[in-house]
Order: structure tokens, then C-alpha cells, then sequence
């Protein structure tokens, strides 16, 4: 961590967020030149020994205030490139997201042209892997009926499920679903006809339920389809490497 200010925040998109409006309230009371001596650090971690290190509380306002700014001054495409770079898993995002901002709200709407700039560059580089594994699931996840509900259930290696959750919510609007991420523990809850809610601390077991008929129609389907005279093993994990199957019917 480099030396100066670390601002500590909730491992989530609302409390980097507030990690940002927090981290230009600091930049615009120092009195030198600000030089990126603030970083952010989402979630728990080890204190820095040279930078003085401040917990940052999320707070709804201060999320609504940085997201408004953000979309009104830099324009919503550069709001929809952040959000992506934030879902990212890499420990530096938020820090990267804050370097590009400042020179951002220098420049103008037109930053992304400026790939010279290391911040600049490397949030586009985040954003552009993080809808690369996005348009992935948008055909890879698989939902199971559970009765009243339809259920997906997912692991990707970036936070998917905030950038997903809009999609579904239009292709399915009058059914009752929820998209699960295993690996972060929280999902989108859609109830037909309403707006979907992200909820965060879910803990969701479907293993005592059997196989439906989504999972028998896609077995059969693939079974169906395929040429066993071309069968490319190489070729399939190309397109669809095997990290992806854990939750697929048709590969199970």
C-alpha cells in the first residue's frame, strides 16, 4: 500500500462508493497538489505502517451523491464503464477507479480516449474483462425450478449478479426468480411484475431437490444435438472452459 491516506470501506459497490465521495472530501482539503496519495481499500486487511488508515462507514446519501455526479457530469457510459471496472475482483479497483475519476472530472467526458494514462487504461482493461465474463453467463446460466421459484445458481470470478440482475428482470418479467452467487452469498430477488432487490448474507442450499424439467430438457437437448463423429474436447473448452459447468444441467 502506498504511502498517504487509506480509506477503509465495506467490501461492495456501496461502500466504495462512499469510499470515493469520502476520498475527494480529503483530496480537496489538502494543501499540496494531490499526487494519488489515496487509496481504498474494500474490505478487512492489513494496516499499512507508512499511511494513516480511516474506516469509512457507508452511507446511502453519499452513494446517491458520488453515482449523480458521476452520471451527470462524465455521462452515463463512463458510469456504466466504472461499475464494471468495480465489479472486477482485483484488490487495487477502487483505488483505479478513484485515479481515473480525478483525472476524469479534469477532463471531461472524454477520458477514455486518454489510454496513455495508466489509470485510465487499466479501467478500461477491468471493465472491458468484466463484461467479457458478464455476456458469458448471460447464456451459460441455467435456472431450476424449485416450485413457487425459479432459482440460478453461479460462481463467477467477478461480481456479476449487481450487472445481470436487469437482463433477467426484462426477459422474465412476470416470473418469480432469484440468481445466486455462491461465492459472494448474495443474489437478486425478483417477484413477478416489481423491480428485482439485491440482498447480501443469502445462504441457499437446492441439493435436496430433485431434477426438474428444465434440467431433463437440456440434457436431452445437448444429447440430442450433438455429433459424436465431431466431438471437439479442445474446441469445447474454448468456448466453454470447465469453471463454467459447475451449475450447468447439461454438462453434469
Amino acid at each position: 500500500m502506498r504511502e498517504g491516506l487509506v480509506l477503509r470501506c465495506e467490501d461492495s459497490l456501496e461502500g466504495i462508493f462512499t469510499a470515493i465521495y469520502d476520498a475527494f472530501v480529503h483530496k480537496n482539503q489538502m494543501e499540496q497538489p494531490y499526487t494519488d496519495n489515496i487509496s481504498i481499500a474494500p474490505g478487512e486487511g492489513c494496516m499499512s505502517l507508512f499511511a494513516r488508515e480511516i474506516v469509512v462507514e457507508t452511507d446511502a446519501r453519499k452513494v446517491e451523491r458520488t453515482v449523480y455526479s458521476i452520471q451527470t457530469r462524465l455521462g452515463y457510459s463512463v458510469y456504466d464503464t466504472l461499475l464494471r471496472a468495480l465489479c472486477h475482483f482485483d484488490e487495487e479497483r477502487a483505488t483505479t477507479v478513484l485515479g481515473y475519476l480525478v483525472r476524469a472530472f479534469a477532463k471531461g467526458h472524454d477520458i477514455s480516449d486518454y489510454l496513455s494514462d495508466p489509470y485510465v487504461m487499466r479501467v478500461m482493461e477491468l471493465s472491458r474483462k468484466v463484461e467479457n465474463e458478464r455476456q458469458k453467463f448471460y447464456g451459460f446460466l441455467r435456472f431450476r425450478d424449485v416450485g413457487t421459484v425459479l432459482v440460478a445458481q453461479v460462481e463467477p470470478k467477478c461480481n456479476l449478479v449487481p450487472l445481470m440482475m436487469d437482463h433477467f428482470t426484462d426477459r422474465f418479467p412476470n416470473e418469480n426468480f432469484m440468481i445466486y452467487d455462491e461465492r459472494r452469498k448474495i443474489a437478486a430477488v425478483h417477484e413477478a411484475f416489481h423491480s428485482c432487490v439485491l440482498t447480501a448474507g443469502v445462504e441457499l442450499d437446492l441439493k435436496h431437490y430433485g431434477e426438474d424439467a428444465f434440467e431433463g430438457l437440456w440434457k436431452q437437448y445437448v444429447s440430442s444435438m450433438e455429433i459424436v463423429q465431431r466431438h471437439n474436447e479442445r474446441c469445447q473448452n474454448t468456448m466453454m472452459p470447465k469453471w463454467y459447468r459447475k451449475y450447468m444441467f447439461e454438462t453434469e
